[in-house]
């Protein structure tokens, strides 16, 4: 556990209920001089054994605390309360909030105002966070792949396409996957086609490019 000698250089608030275990991650990264405090309303027994264990280990300070007020965002409203109050005693610390919550952003850009270096992750450890961005953002790009080439396999069967129909409509796929605005799909699109194909195919695929930026 932590020593009260030691001076804090990071609060950590746990909005538990709205992260629940995940924000934990991490945990192996605190040190002495961190101090986590977990805002929760319901028992905690969705943390595992392991878990528990890392806590006992962990050099850092851990604080629980019961939010037993019945109103709505009550966690939230304890939280941004003794974030302001401990600011008072300890104005060089950090205080990151852990949370997805949005309602916490407008605060935290008030603290920051007030020289109060408050901000927001998802979890303990920021390494973490980018890895966990990294791995959401692979799961989006592939499931949006998967889309893009289902669509163009069932949509584009009947078109005469000369030379290693696979590997053009591989390129197509990637084509379309890589194009930031509608006008980057059809550049690419260029590079598969003639200009004439690139008129029916960019016709073809207009309902996976809809969202896109441009015409």
């Amino acid at each position: 556990m932590g020593s009260d000698k030691v001076k804090t250089k990071r609060f950590y608030f746990i909005d538990m209920e709205n992260v629940h275990r995940d924000g934990l991650v991490g945990i192996e990264m605190l040190t002495q001089k961190d101090c986590v405090r977990i805002y929760y309303s319901n028992p905690l027994e969705t943390i595992p054994i392991d878990l528990h264990k890392q806590i006992m280990e962990s050099p850092a300070k851990f604080e629980y605390i019961k939010v037993e007020v019945p109103i709505k965002n009550a966690a939230d409203c304890m939280i941004l309360f003794d974030l302001q109050g401990i600011a008072r005693d300890n104005k060089k610390s950090e205080f990151i909030i852990i949370s997805h919550d949005s309602d916490f952003d407008r605060p935290i850009s008030e603290f920051k105002h007030r020289g109060i270096n408050a901000f927001k992750r998802t979890v303990i450890c920021e390494k973490a966070e980018e890895e966990i961005s990294e791995k959401a953002e692979k799961k989006n790009h592939s499931k949006r792949e998967e889309e893009i080439r289902k669509f163009i396999k069932a949509n584009f069967g009947e078109i005469s396409i000369s030379g290693d129909r696979d590997k053009i409509l591989d390129d197509t796929v990637h084509a379309v996957l890589s194009g930031k605005t509608k006008s980057q799909v059809n550049h690419n699109l260029l590079k598969i086609y003639d200009n004439q194909s690139v008129k029916l195919i960019y016709k073809e695929l207009k309902p996976l490019i809809k969202d896109l930026p441009g015409k």
